[in-house]
């Protein structure tokens, strides 16, 4: 047992150090993709305000910003803490898969193999997710680039692996991995551009970003229907503090009679979005078995009773 809590230490370790790398990279992709620019050329990094290479030294994930004091050794001009932020981040994140995966499951693992590839699976989507959360907050704005490659990604792994999705989209054949990948994008995709439709309709004014439709057609692609149909739910009470408080902010501008930015009430639905799908991710293995699962039979008895079929 105890060599066991070693070997899990370890690669826990090594998951930490990866997800630093991959985050550092993630803070290219960022950067990079919303102006179009390659994210693997030039292969360097470079200060945003002297354009000056940062050297390999100073670009190791989290100790470099920190042993440059976040500083350009060459201009002295503060590096934003951001930067060390995301690369902790995405570091936290790979050690959460792992934990999730491969050390709190009762089920016994049939092999190695099968648990490289769901944590492997898993954190591929945590990267997808970290670099749309922050490139919407930036800009408001979901590269269709890093969607599509996702969505492609989830398809695809799904179907080459059909059993790595979590019960009940799991599959046996790589058909019906397929399958359940098409319908999580249908599904995912298809709610959303329903509200997007119909809030327009009665609001006036586009309800949702045509980007939140291609966030969760990425999801369903990679987690399955069921959980794309709970994600914006849960995002809406993760979203709900930061909405009060633009609510306040925006109440205020009025009341004082100052001039407000639209900026002030509208607020980009993606990150609460990527955030929700990443708490369903970590926490299906223990929230399906329980009520949700009974949540969703009950509902699907009453939709084909309702449609007049007995199922």
């Amino acid at each position: 047992m105890a060599y066991l809590w070693q070997l899990h230490v370890m690669l826990g370790t090594m998951m930490f150090v990866v997800g630093t790398v991959v985050g550092s990279f993630l803070n290219v992709c960022i950067y990079r993709i919303p102006w179009e620019k390659s994210v693997i050329w030039p292969p360097t990094s470079h200060c945003p305000h002297c354009l000056a290479t940062i050297e390999a030294r100073d670009n190791v994930p989290i100790f470099g910003w920190i042993f440059l004091g976040g500083k350009c050794r060459n201009c002295r001009q503060p590096f934003s803490v951001r930067y060390a932020a995301i690369e902790l981040l995405v570091g936290l994140l790979f050690v959460a898969v792992y934990l999730v995966d491969g050390v709190m499951p009762k089920e016994f693992v049939d092999s190695n193999m099968a648990l490289l590839v769901k944590v492997l699976y898993h954190v591929v989507l945590v990267a997808l997710l970290v670099t749309i959360t922050f490139i919407d907050a930036d800009l408001t704005i979901v590269p269709s680039l890093v969607t599509n490659v996702g969505i492609f990604l989830g398809l695809a792994l799904g179907t080459l692996f059909p059993e790595v999705r979590p019960v009940p989209a799991e599959a046996s054949t790589a058909l019906g991995g397929l399958w359940v990948g098409l319908k999580g994008v249908l599904v995912g995709g298809g709610m959303i551009w329903i509200i997007r439709v119909v809030g327009t309709f009665v609001f006036r004014r586009e309800a949702m970003g045509s980007g939140d439709i291609h966030i969760l057609a990425l999801i369903g692609a990679f987690l399955g229907w069921q959980v794309a149909l709970v994600t914006p739910f849960l995002a809406s009470f993760v979203g709900l503090v930061p909405a009060i408080s633009k609510l306040v902010v925006s109440l205020g501008k009025r009341l004082a009679g100052r001039k407000y930015l639209a900026s002030d009430h509208e607020m980009p639905f993606g990150p609460y979005l990527s955030v929700a799908a990443l708490i369903l991710m970590m926490a299906w293995p223990w929230i399906w078995p329980g009520r949700l699962q009974t949540y969703f039979e009950t509902f699907s008895m009453l939709f084909w009773f309702v449609l007049g079929q007995d199922r």
